[in-house]
């Protein structure tokens, strides 16, 4: 889906957001279709507004070149995992990676709002949240 947004706002001719519509209701139905999408493009979106640069992303048409992934998708996709699992440490750094350092909170706000309905969407990834780990004997300062 991300791609395909992507693709739109780089060529909008190619009306690859109708795509994105297409692709979230044959997958997971007029409902929860419709409820990712939405969350997927205001994440984009926040994406978009935020950056100073061009955001790269590989094109979804070709299928060799889908295979791949680039440094900025890896980043947004970091930050959608990390909020997924609610860890906000990864959300914070993801976000200052996809965004350059620029204006976070927005990006971070989408980030949040995808990542719960994602929660909704497919309960039983619920069980893989993030916990952190403390290293050391109790009561370390290392």
């Amino acid at each position: 889906m991300l791609r395909h947004y992507c693709q739109s706002y780089a060529d909008p001719s190619s009306h690859a957001w109708d795509k994105v519509f297409v692709l979230g209701e044959d997958e997971l139905g007029p409902y929860d279709g419709a409820w990712v999408v939405s969350a997927v493009g205001s994440f984009i979106r926040s994406i978009r507004n935020g950056r100073k640069r061009s955001f790269e992303f590989i094109v979804s048409c070709c299928p060799i070149c889908r295979l791949q992934i680039c440094t900025a998708e890896l980043n947004a996709l970091w930050l959608v995992q990390a909020a997924r699992t609610e860890n906000v440490i990864g959300m914070e750094t993801a976000a200052i990676l996809t965004l350059d350092g620029h204006n976070t909170q927005d990006l971070i706000s989408s980030a949040h709002h995808l990542g719960s309905v994602l929660r909704e969407v497919f309960p039983e990834e619920r069980e893989h949240r993030y916990k952190p780990s403390v290293t050391g004997y109790p009561g370390s300062t290392h």
